[in-house]
């Protein structure tokens, strides 16, 4: 549980920081442990071992203190540590010890298929094992044997390391996706809304056209709950889901808010066009082939220019409140009817 806690919510760049610090501290004391107690031909060779020991200790103050953890300092530091692996892999003495410091090779591996792009650690992968077979077979009393354990070990763990991380990743993308669509009609939902409508709003902006919203209410649809029963009402929530996918355009954003009620945002030129759209999605709720049929009542606003550069989350709520009186208007006065409010300047 110790290890699940301390990378609980975190960042990838604090993970990757974390990860650091906990393989290279114990591992600059093993190294350190190893120069000062092994034999090297030739001996200038302990001198880079102790010059890994403090890189390695630089290494852990670095991750702990600053934010300079980047893939890119990451690969750096996986090559230097190749280096270094097989300058002492062909030096170090007895020979058993060189052959089994080439298996440093596979952590590496390990841990590049854990933390860089899939790409670069494919690279890195086969860059380790082609070191590490050499130095197995310069330094292995029984190469043949020792590469074959090397290369199934290599193979395995840095293919099951790949596929779970793009596991992990798919199911991450799963839970966001999830997290932005309403689970019965597969429409957007607030939250999807709020981080959806600000970037739309800005595009309207820079094209010179207007963000409006249609806020649509079913009619009479909790009699159809009361009548027909629950099941009823979602199938017949499903079909409005899909009238509204089929009568907008893919950069168009279609939100369920929450019960019967539904809104859809779309980047329009001027009132008439925001009007044909919502004369289109009505029509397409009335035609739906469901029983009991249904209607819709719709209102609809627009997103005030001169307020939306100033303050989006005001001009947003704004927007959205003129088209839920909107709508109420159109309720008012008999259901299955358009309102627009359109600012007058």
């Amino acid at each position: 549980m110790f290890p699940v806690k301390i990378f609980a919510n975190r960042t990838p760049r604090e993970i990757r920081a974390i990860a650091l610090q906990i393989v290279f501290l114990p591992g600059a004391l093993f190294l350190a442990v190893l120069a000062f107690a092994g034999e090297f031909n030739p001996q200038w060779v302990r001198s880079v071992a102790y010059g890994g020991v403090v890189a390695g200790l630089a290494i852990v103050v670095v991750a702990r203190i600053t934010d300079w953890v980047t893939r890119q300092f990451l690969t750096a530091i996986v090559v230097s540590t190749m280096v270094l692996t097989l300058v002492i892999g062909l030096s170090i003495q007895p020979q058993a010890i060189g052959t089994l410091s080439a298996f440093v090779f596979l952590g590496v591996a390990v841990g590049s298929s854990a933390f860089l792009r899939v790409d670069t650690a494919l690279v890195i992968s086969v860059l380790c094992t082609a070191f590490g077979v050499f130095v197995i077979s310069m330094r292995s009393s029984i190469p043949v044997v020792a590469i074959i354990i090397f290369l199934a070990l290599m193979t395995i763990c840095t293919m099951v390391v790949i596929v779970l991380r793009q596991s992990l990743q798919r199911a991450r993308d799963e839970a966001i996706a999830l997290s932005l669509t309403d689970s019965l009609t597969g429409l957007a939902n607030r939250r999807s809304m709020e981080v959806n409508v600000p970037l739309m709003s800005a595009l309207a902006d820079r094209t010179g056209q207007y963000l409006g919203s249609l806020l649509l209410d079913l009619d009479h649809f909790k009699a159809v709950n009361d009548t027909y029963g629950h099941h009823v009402g979602d199938e017949i929530l499903c079909a409005v889901a899909e009238a509204l996918r089929q009568g907008t355009r893919e950069s168009d954003l279609c939100v369920r808010i929450g019960g019967d009620e539904f809104s859809v945002f779309t980047i329009v030129s001027d009132r008439d066009d925001l009007q044909r759209i919502a004369e289109r999605l009505r029509q397409a709720i009335a035609d739906m082939p469901t029983e009991p049929s249904m209607t819709a009542s719709v209102g609809g606003s627009v997103l005030d220019r001169a307020l939306s550069p100033r303050s989006p989350v005001v001009g947003t709520d704004l927007f959205l409140r003129q088209a839920d009186r909107a709508l109420y208007q159109a309720k008012s006065a008999g259901r299955n009817l358009i309102q627009i409010d359109w600012p007058s300047s």
